[in-house]
């Protein structure tokens, strides 16, 4: 609806514009035609005719003619735009069935997996998605597309699959099937609604995109910047404190999790907080980012519409599709972005708005150009892709639109921008899985990126830290926190390119790493070679497959791991892996999501059990580090030991063992009151004292006393 105002509006303009050129002309030429008719001559203000009069009838003509020019050329000026701006009206313009059905994504002509979903009820109490995966996939063979539980403590979950033919074969072979002493039963399932239409439908109001009223008042610059970087009008050093003060809350909320999954360690963690101010182990201050400004070295920017300029945009958008919104905002403005990345960015901008093909739409899934991924670095490399949806296009047309991307930004206009890559994807649907393979237009095939005095080849979709002085610090924290000695193997799990791993091979003996991305292997084994670094060997894989192969490398060595996972953290069954292997004492853990990680933490830390064998992991420091300036997220670094009753129960006792030493003296004494304390501690934490209380914990006093006595010594 929203499209046809605009439409209406611009149309009204159009309209008015001409008639005022029309009414203006038509009317010089009717009095001209009236006087020449009547022999009337024009007066003029000093009364003179004459010679006068013909100037002034020669003034009027060249007026005319002046009119019409003008009107041309807007309109050649403005055609190839406004043929854009059609193009994603006529997009945004859907029927009202269209808008009104949740459903209507469903009976397009592109496959969606939600026509063939099931309802699988009666699932065990207990059970890991992992697990139900493997029994459709590997041990009935049925080849589910999507696996989604119903939710926290719910029996039942929802499985879709790729056709009619492969649900009802599944629905057949599941119906009754016994596994873990509970029995399935089946049904068909709805497919999902459409957030977006949905959130329409609810709101009652244009595209659904308002959100709050609050946001209304805002304009599409203040709008993105709340979403994108909402503290960027906090001063600096308050946002340290906002994310130190939230790395505290996840680390106590972790210590009150894990006394209550292993009561062996429950006393300890009670010892830990009344000397940490809550904490269960060693917290560092927030360590800030050498670089707040246009710090960031790979941005992934949405093309669509800005609601307020109705044009072609090349930006972020305010909010997720699934919150409902389609508006894309401008990024000049934002400061996490640098400069050249900007540059690019409204240059491509202009690109696509000269182009004459509209952006893609997520709701008509109609319209060409989709995204814009932009890489930088420190060594000046320039690295973009291009991506789009082909919609009904040829391969002359894309060779056609592929040519002129690469002459626009190496001949044309954009020359200037110091490009030094150029990467085009066209895909309709992206699979579940599915790689994305680039085509290479032009330049080089890699960027090139310096830390901590090493060279790294990083290929167009090979993960890196995005904030490159805030990862060498990062770095450092890391093998500070390893201990590696000539005599240690690191496992770096999740070496993406291997950054971390080249970077601490000289402080160690061997360095084991393991990489799902293959091209980001590959370029972990080139940088290894081009570094100088050949105690680095990689593996390629997963790390849950490939783990038993690297334990095999580290047996006989003092080992330690280094794990840098995505957001969602590791398998569990790198989890279990890692617990397994006996030469493994120390783990450090990187996490760019520390309330995702929690689970990984507490699975580190579970009791030993049938499933979780070997001895359990204690955290004994965490490190949180600002690689993300102006918004919430930070990393969080802790590293986890193996656990030693003998080491635990000495540092309590205030009689630590020679190598706890300097640990030791870093402990914090008992305050003289623990009223304060017990003030500043949440009410599971008074429970965890009681109960340690009743079951004869050592006095407080005794504690203290130890712990001044031994320091003093």
């Amino acid at each position: 609806m929203e499209g046809e105002w605009y439409e209406e509006c611009r149309k009204g303009e159009e309209e008015t514009r001409q008639g005022e050129v029309q009414s203006t002309v038509k009317e010089a030429i009717v009095t001209e035609q009236r006087n020449e008719g009547q022999g009337v001559v024009p007066r003029t203000e000093d009364g003179c005719e004459g010679d006068r009069a013909g100037k002034e009838n020669t003034e009027s003509t060249q007026k005319k003619r002046e009119l019409k020019q003008k009107e041309e050329t807007e309109s050649e000026s403005t055609g190839q735009e406004e043929e854009v701006t059609q193009q994603m009206i006529e997009h945004e313009g859907i029927d009202d069935q269209q808008k009104s059905d949740p459903y209507a994504y469903t009976r397009r002509e592109e496959f969606t997996s939600e026509n063939f979903k099931i309802e699988l009820r009666g699932l065990p109490r207990y059970y890991t998605v992992s697990h139900l995966k493997k029994l459709l996939n590997e041990t009935l063979q049925l080849g589910a597309h999507k696996v989604k539980p119903a939710g926290h403590r719910r029996n039942w979950a929802y499985i879709a699959f790729r056709d009619e033919a492969a649900r009802t074969h599944a629905m057949t072979v599941l119906q009754g099937y016994k596994w873990k002493k509970a029995t399935f039963s089946v049904t068909t399932a709805r497919p999902v609604e459409d957030p977006l239409v949905k959130l329409m439908g609810e709101k009652g109001e244009g595209d659904g995109n308002e959100g709050k009223q609050q946001d209304n008042e805002l304009s599409i610059e203040e709008r993105v910047t709340k979403s994108v970087t909402p503290y960027a009008h906090i001063p600096y050093e308050q946002q340290l404190e906002m994310k130190q003060k939230e790395a505290l809350h996840i680390l106590r909320k972790f210590g009150n999790e894990l006394a209550h999954v292993n009561p062996e360690v429950a006393r300890l963690i009670q010892w830990q907080k009344q000397r940490r101010r809550g904490q269960m182990c060693e917290v560092d201050p927030i360590l800030p980012s050498p670089c707040t400004e246009g710090y960031r070295n790979k941005c992934e920017f949405t093309i669509g519409i800005n609601p307020e300029t109705e044009k072609a945009t090349v930006g972020f958008r305010i909010a997720s599709y699934k919150a409902g919104s389609m508006c894309v905002a401008p990024v000049s403005h934002l400061r996490h972005i640098p400069q050249c990345m900007k540059d690019v960015v409204m240059e491509f901008e202009r690109f696509v708005q000269k182009s004459g093909l509209a952006p893609f739409s997520p709701l008509t899934h109609e319209g060409i150009w989709r995204q814009l991924t932009v890489r930088t670095s420190t060594t000046h490399s320039l690295l973009i892709i291009v991506l789009i949806h082909p919609q009904e296009m040829s391969e002359v047309e894309q060779a056609e639109l592929k040519q002129s991307i690469v002459h626009h930004f190496t001949l044309g206009p954009g020359s200037q921008l110091g490009i030094t890559s150029i990467y085009f994807k066209a895909y309709a649907q992206k699979e579940r899985g599915e790689s994305r393979q680039l085509d290479h237009l032009w330049g080089k095939q890699h960027l090139t990126e310096s830390i901590l005095k090493n060279t790294f080849r990083v290929s167009p979709d090979a993960f890196l830290q995005v904030n490159t002085a805030g990862a060498e610090l990062l770095y450092e924290r890391i093998g500070d926190l390893a201990s590696l000695t000539p005599s240690s193997v690191l496992l770096d799990v999740c070496c993406g390119t291997g950054t971390i791993g080249v970077c601490l091979s000289k402080r160690c003996g061997k360095v084991c790493g393991v990489e799902l991305v293959a091209e980001a292997a590959e370029d972990a084994r080139h940088n290894a070679r081009e570094n100088g670094a050949t105690n680095v060997k990689v593996w390629t894989g997963r790390a849950e497959e490939m783990l038993p192969h690297l334990l095999d490398q580290c047996r006989g060595f003092n080992t330690v791991a280094v794990v840098d996972p995505p957001r969602a953290g590791l398998n569990t069954s790198v989890v279990v892996g890692l617990r397994r292997c006996n030469e493994l004492d120390r783990l450090v853990y990187v996490s760019c999501d520390p309330a995702s990680a929690i689970k990984n933490f507490i699975n580190l830390g579970r009791p030993e059990s049938k499933q979780y064998r070997g001895a359990f992991f204690f955290p004994v420091r965490a490190i949180p580090v600002d690689l993300f300036p102006h918004t919430p997220h930070f990393e969080l670094v802790i590293l986890f030991e193996r656990w030693q009753e003998e080491k635990w129960r000495r540092i309590m006792e205030g009689n630590p063992l020679p190598q706890d030493e300097e640990y030791f003296k870093r402990v914090p004494c008992l305050p003289e009151t623990s009223k304060n304390v017990k003030k500043e501690v949440n009410d599971e934490d008074r429970n965890n004292k009681r109960t340690l209380e009743k079951e004869g914990a050592l006095d407080n006093g005794d504690n203290d006393a130890l712990c001044k006595k031994a320091k003093n010594d």
